[in-house]
Order: structure tokens, then sequence, then C-alpha cells
């Protein structure tokens, strides 16, 4: 099949771009033809890219549109449109934490395009019940990770070294790992912290962790997605402390890895950790918790160690080889 994959897409970073980079390598290994439209651009750029997406999407037979709230629901409104005047395919993949708010800030807007797919795909159950609140169809197919062997590492004692890979916007709330950390660190001086990513609170951050006397932190910046696992592998456990959130694939990267993943329970969180399970869970914005949890998972190795090896079990269902089946179906293709 020819497949057009349209997307904000921006290569070498994570989010919805690694998603769609990693389904076209999936697609393109199994013999499809998959290639990518972005339309990621200034605003009056956007504008004129419904001709250039008509002119590029008549050489495929499908489109499989990623998109998100905002500007990021633009790929719908574009693909939707296109396909339809061409009569072709059109497949719906729904990605973000903020679906519920903008899905009722603009119902008509949502309804008018996602009643036009063949098919929506979300990837949780959370997205599966906004979707079910507006009446829209779904299929429920979850992000890709890819499991190497060789990244994964049994660490024989936990360590108070923490990491945190998410983008340093306002919605993953950072802050509240920092205060979380410095709590850590009245009871633990050598605790580590290293904060991977960048954004438009970076610069913002260094200076709170500097007025909060934080010493042992480290803010690496952007990473790109093949050095990753390079950072991960120096920590012991994972700390996530979005505002909101669907499906991470930073938590799954880390729970392949062999961290232990202390998030915060929201959005399509729950559904991919089962709080003392596989994973910890704390409310939102609750940095006392937070610290409380970061604590327990070095005192109480038996039961981290025990987590753990859970979450490295559980990701196993994020594999290509268990997701492909469902994608060609809502592609109309056989497996």
């Amino acid at each position: 099949m020819r497949i057009l994959l349209v997307c904000n897409y921006k290569p070498g970073v994570g989010g919805i771009s690694g998603q769609v980079e990693m389904l076209q390598r999936k697609l393109r290994a199994e013999g499809h033809t998959a290639d990518i439209f972005s339309t990621k651009d200034s605003a009056w750029k956007r504008l004129l890219m419904m001709s250039k997406l008509r002119e590029v999407a008549n050489g495929y037979e499908l489109l499989h549109v990623h998109c998100c709230s905002g500007w990021g629901f633009l790929p719908a409104v574009l693909g939707v449109s296109v396909a339809r005047r061409l009569k072709k395919r059109i497949v719906v993949t729904y990605h973000g934490g903020g679906g519920e708010a903008f899905f009722d800030r603009h119902p008509r807007l949502v309804r008018h395009y996602l009643t036009e797919t063949d098919a929506n795909i979300v990837l949780s159950g959370f997205l599966a019940k906004v979707f079910e609140k507006h009446q829209l169809p779904y299929t429920i197919i979850p992000n890709i990770v890819e499991l190497e062997a060789d990244q994964y590492r049994q660490r024989e004692l936990i360590h108070p070294h923490y990491i945190c890979v998410r983008a340093h916007e306002p919605l993953y709330n950072i802050p509240c790992v920092l205060k979380a950390f410095q709590r850590v660190c009245e009871t633990c001086p050598e605790a580590t912290l290293v904060l991977v990513g960048n954004g438009s609170e970076h610069e913002r951050l260094k200076q709170l962790a500097d007025r909060m006397g934080l010493k042992n932190v480290s803010f690496l910046g952007k990473v790109e997605n093949r050095d990753i696992y390079r950072y991960l592998n120096q920590a012991d456990v994972m700390v996530s402390a979005p505002l909101i959130d669907n499906m991470p694939v930073s938590l799954l990267e880390a729970m392949n890895a062999g961290l232990l993943v202390i998030s915060s329970r929201v959005g399509g969180v729950p559904y991919m950790i089962e709080n003392e399970v596989n994973g910890l869970l704390f409310e939102s914005n609750h940095d006392d918790e937070l610290a409380n949890l970061m604590l327990w998972a070095f005192q109480h190795q038996k039961e981290t160690k025990s987590m753990i090896a859970q979450a490295h079990d559980s990701v196993r269902q994020y594999q290509w080889e268990q997701i492909k089946n469902k994608l060609y179906s809502v592609y109309g293709l056989s497996s």
C-alpha cells in the first residue's frame, strides 16, 4: 500500500514526530511505501498547504493523519478535507492529554472532521472515554515502542539517581519535580537528578534550580531519540509530573530500560501504570507526595525491583508485532 503520513512533523524529536518516524520505518520494512507530509510551518504558509497536500496525496492510497489539540488539529482539517475530495482512505490518530478540553471547547469542529474518516485511532482508554462522550467512533491502538534486548539493564541496587525526560513546557510541570527533589536532598544529599528536554521554560527552570540551591541537578537540553537510552541507563528512577498527559512514550522507554517509573496520576497514564504493580502514581502537583515516593523507591529495594520487572513485561504489548494487525485492519489491509 502507498501511505502518506500527515502531521506537524519535525525530524529528530520525540512525541508525535517520533512515533510517525517509527511507523514510517516499520511500514517500509513490511514493503509498503510510506512517506511523511509535514504541516509544520508558519501560520500564513499553513493556509496554503491544502493545495500542496492535494497535489502530493494523489500518489497515495491512504492518508494517515496524526493530530492533537490546538494548531495540532490542523493536520486533521487538511488531511480529511483532501482525502474526501480525492476519495482516498483516511485514518486519524488523535494524540495528547488535552483532548477532553479541546473537544469540549470545539465540539462542532471536531465532530465535523472526525466523523468523515474511515477510522479514528486513540492511544488509550483515557481518550476512548473522550470520544465516547462526543459519540465519535474509535479504535484503541497504543503507541509503538521499539524494544531491543540490549536496552534493558537489571539493577542490582536501586540508587537515588533520578531522570526526567519531558519537554520544558508548563503542562509538564518540571517545577514540581525540582521541589520534590529538593525535599529528597534533605534526607539524601547524594541524590542526583538529570533533566532531559528543552522548551520555553528551559532557562526559567535553570534559574529556579539555582535559587533553590540544588547542586546535583543536570540540565542536558535536547537529546536525540537515538541517544536517550544512554542517559536512561545512568539512572534508576524516572520521574514525571505532568498536569495533563495521554500515553507518553518516554515512560515506556524508561520501563523498557529497567527504571522504576513514578508519574502523576493524569490522563492516560493510569492505563499504562498500575499503582504499586508496575510503577508508582501520585496526585498531580503534589510535590510532597512525589518526594516521599522518590525516597521510598530506593528504601524498599525488593518492592521496587518487583515493579521494575512487571513494568518490563508489560511494555511488550507496545511492540510492533503486537500492534500491526490492529493497524492493518483499520488500513483495510490483511497482515
